[in-house]
């Protein structure tokens, strides 16, 4: 019995480390993972600061609105290719929707551009709807 669970969990860290081995070898699925994970780090500096957990600061929420504007750019040409990407949390409707996919792409580097100049909390609020809004409709479509 103990042959078995060794031999189990051998060839379960096996597949694990392939599968690891694979995604970090994918320059796609590597720089996909790379763009969306700024997107909403930044999302949640942001989120932070419109919620008051963290002070505002122009700067920070401009420099914010503007790595997610550059990101939502690249979406598009990210995801041209579909790519195997065994954690990928991507439905295949991407690639049967793409026209729709990138629309909503665009939608969120529109609403990033126009958080561009925020100023105040005030102004951060009211670029957040439009922001959440693209995020979200893309989430609703294209995220599992």
């Amino acid at each position: 019995m103990l042959n078995l669970k060794t031999t189990l969990a051998a060839a379960l860290a096996f597949g694990a480390a392939t599968v690891a081995i694979a995604e970090a070898t994918n320059p796609i699925v590597k720089a996909r993972q790379e763009a969306m994970g700024m997107i909403g780090a930044n999302t949640k500096v942001l989120g932070q600061m419109a919620q008051g957990k963290t002070a505002f600061d122009a700067a920070a929420a401009q420099a914010a609105f503007s790595v997610i504007s550059q990101k939502a750019a690249e979406v598009p040409a990210l995801f041209e290719v579909e790519a195997e990407d065994p954690e990928s949390e991507a439905r295949a409707e991407i690639w049967f929707m793409y026209d729709d996919f990138v629309a909503k792409s665009e939608a969120l580097k529109t609403a990033a551009e126009a958080g561009l100049g925020v100023d105040s909390p005030e102004a951060l609020g009211a670029a957040m709807g439009p922001l959440s809004g693209s995020c979200k409709a893309c989430h609703s479509d294209y995220k599992m």
